[in-house]
Protein backbone atom coordinates (compact mmCIF):
# COMPACT_ATOMS: atom_id res chain seq x y z
CA UNK A 1 0.00 0.00 0.00
CA UNK A 2 1.28 3.62 -0.94
CA UNK A 3 1.68 6.01 2.39
CA UNK A 4 0.14 8.67 1.92
CA UNK A 5 -1.80 11.61 4.01
CA UNK A 6 -5.48 10.14 3.98
CA UNK A 7 -4.11 6.08 5.17
CA UNK A 8 -2.39 7.04 8.18
CA UNK A 9 -3.72 8.66 11.74
CA UNK A 10 -4.32 12.75 11.83
CA UNK A 11 -5.68 13.21 14.98
CA UNK A 12 -4.39 15.34 17.81
CA UNK A 13 -4.01 13.10 20.99
CA UNK A 14 -7.69 12.97 22.89
CA UNK A 15 -9.53 12.59 19.44
CA UNK A 16 -9.99 9.56 17.40
CA UNK A 17 -9.05 9.49 13.81
CA UNK A 18 -12.50 8.91 11.05
CA UNK A 19 -12.16 9.51 7.28
CA UNK A 20 -15.21 10.27 5.56
CA UNK A 21 -15.73 9.35 1.53
CA UNK A 22 -16.85 12.71 0.29
CA UNK A 23 -17.51 13.43 -3.54
CA UNK A 24 -14.27 14.37 -4.74
CA UNK A 25 -11.53 12.34 -1.77
CA UNK A 26 -11.44 12.09 1.91
CA UNK A 27 -12.12 14.07 4.82
CA UNK A 28 -9.92 14.05 7.68
CA UNK A 29 -11.69 13.96 11.01
CA UNK A 30 -10.55 14.18 14.30
CA UNK A 31 -13.78 13.34 16.89
CA UNK A 32 -14.91 11.96 20.44
CA UNK A 33 -16.60 9.57 18.60
CA UNK A 34 -18.83 8.47 15.42
CA UNK A 35 -21.43 10.87 16.16
CA UNK A 36 -19.15 13.96 16.63
CA UNK A 37 -16.98 12.79 13.40
CA UNK A 38 -20.31 12.45 11.32
CA UNK A 39 -21.49 15.93 12.47
CA UNK A 40 -18.20 17.19 11.20
CA UNK A 41 -18.29 15.86 8.03
CA UNK A 42 -21.32 17.11 7.56
CA UNK A 43 -19.96 20.64 8.25
CA UNK A 44 -17.32 20.37 5.10
CA UNK A 45 -19.60 18.51 2.36
CA UNK A 46 -22.78 19.53 1.15
CA UNK A 47 -23.28 15.91 0.26
CA UNK A 48 -26.05 13.72 2.69
CA UNK A 49 -23.53 12.45 5.58
CA UNK A 50 -24.33 8.75 5.83
CA UNK A 51 -22.60 6.12 8.12
CA UNK A 52 -21.54 4.10 5.16
CA UNK A 53 -18.93 6.51 3.93
CA UNK A 54 -17.39 6.43 7.50
CA UNK A 55 -14.00 4.83 8.85
CA UNK A 56 -12.29 5.28 12.00
CA UNK A 57 -8.80 4.26 12.17
CA UNK A 58 -7.89 0.86 14.24
CA UNK A 59 -4.75 1.26 15.71
CA UNK A 60 -4.26 -2.00 16.02
CA UNK A 61 -4.41 -3.44 12.72
CA UNK A 62 -2.74 0.44 11.81
CA UNK A 63 -5.49 1.14 9.29
CA UNK A 64 -8.91 2.25 8.91
CA UNK A 65 -12.38 0.34 9.30
CA UNK A 66 -15.73 0.66 8.26
CA UNK A 67 -17.45 3.05 11.75
CA UNK A 68 -19.99 1.71 12.80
Amino acid sequence: MIETTHNKPLAIKGLKSYRYRGRYGFIMIGATDTQDALREASRSTNSKVIIDNLEAWDYSKYKYIQAI
